[in-house]
């Protein structure tokens, strides 16, 4: 969003059209903001020793290739950008010939951007025969060929930032002197995070200043449903009327700049992208890095600013899971303990604040405008 947004302050005529996949988040917030949207099949890459899993990926990349081949030839797009998502991965793919091969002639400008310090498979992939790869992290440059690859820092959004706190907290309904607790997990909803905030809720709001916002996603599969998941959480917590009138959980936090503008700490996941809106905003944060992924980058993202005092972090664990299997989760009493240090703390939380928003690169969605507009010449 953040790109679309500066490369239509460059270009007010330009056609921008999103790529997504069906039933995520996207399909609902990209045309709630005036943006074009298409739709590819994708998915995820499964372990190398899921067999079955990886014939069924191959089949959905090389059908999502192909509706990204016709998609291009009917668009004829002057650039392509990929952020890494699952959809990019065909699109990607389709812009540079990896995959049934196109006529040079018909080759999109391309970019790609890296979000984490340690790129995704994909961006791996693909960042060898882009035009050029942008990255978040300097220390994500050595991944690239020489001379492809600049530091571009994280491109945030217009809406986040630049809101009046208390014309934000005016607009949710909170009153000034309360203290805001903001916990999200992202679009699609994080369990260890909702399950963790609604058992940390009986000591939390015990506190009478106390508000907590909480985004639990959207994502509903046939393994997790986050809002019914959280819901049963918070039961199961056994909340007094009178506490659960200050936790107020959404599935979606829409607008986001004014949950941000309100809130005094965040609870969130180590996403390059969440990380880059607490930087800007110099939120203090206790963040809680998903484990496993490619590379464990979100816990080296959590572990950096832990580093430089501008987060406290929590990290998963494997437990049984009370509807049976193992899950990752976090201690809530934990999380309960280290949040009301902080409400307690102002100056520490300042210094978070001040620590977290030094690291911020500012500017970083006009580069890549600038970057796309050079490719196209």
């Amino acid at each position: 969003m953040a790109i679309a947004e500066a490369l239509r302050r460059r270009w007010p005529d330009v056609r921008l059209v999103f790529v997504g996949i069906r039933g995520r988040a996207e399909e609902a917030i990209v045309p709630k903001l005036g943006f074009e949207l298409r739709f590819v099949p994708a998915a995820g890459m499964p372990s190398l020793r899921d067999l079955p899993g990886q014939v069924r990926f191959a089949a959905t990349l090389a059908r999502g290739v192909r509706t990204a081949r016709a998609m291009l030839d009917e668009l004829q797009p002057a650039a392509v950008v990929g952020t890494g998502g699952y959809a990019s991965a065909p699109v990607l793919l389709a812009a540079v010939g990896a995959v049934f091969p196109r006529a040079r002639a018909k080759r999109p400008a391309t970019f790609v951007h890296e979000q984490n310090a340690v790129p995704g498979k994909l961006n791996r992939l693909v960042g060898r025969r882009v035009d050029r790869v942008g990255v978040t992290f300097p220390e994500s440059l050595r991944f690239f060929p020489e001379g492809r690859a600049l530091h571009t820092g994280y491109p945030l959004r217009a809406q986040i930032g630049g809101i009046d706190r208390v014309e934000a907290r005016r607009r949710l309904g909170l009153s000034a002197d309360a203290f805001v607790l903001l916990a999200f997990g992202g679009s699609l909803g994080a369990r260890t995070i909702n399950r963790g905030i609604a058992g940390a809720l009986p000591a939390l709001l015990a506190e009478p200043d106390v508000v907590v916002l909480h985004g639990t996603g959207r994502y509903s599969g046939a393994d997790y449903d986050p809002a019914a998941d959280t819901a049963a959480a918070v039961v199961r917590a056994g909340l007094s009327v009178e506490l659960r009138d200050r936790y107020r959980p959404q599935e979606f936090l829409d607008p986001i700049g004014d949950f941000y503008a309100a809130a005094d700490l965040v609870v969130c996941r180590a996403g390059a992208g969440t990380l880059a809106e607490v930087q800007g905003l110099g939120l203090p944060a206790i963040v809680i890095p998903k484990r496993g992924l490619p590379g464990d980058h979100q816990t080296a993202n959590a572990k950096s600013l832990e580093r430089a005092g501008a987060a406290r972090v929590v990290l998963e664990h494997p437990v049984d899971d009370p509807y049976g299997g193992r899950i990752d989760a976090i201690d809530a009493a934990e999380l309960a303990r280290l949040a009301l240090e902080l409400r307690t703390d102002p100056a520490t939380r300042k210094a978070m604040g001040e620590r977290v928003r030094a690291l911020h690169v500012a500017g970083a969605a006009d580069r890549i405008a600038e970057e796309v507009e050079r490719l196209i010449g």
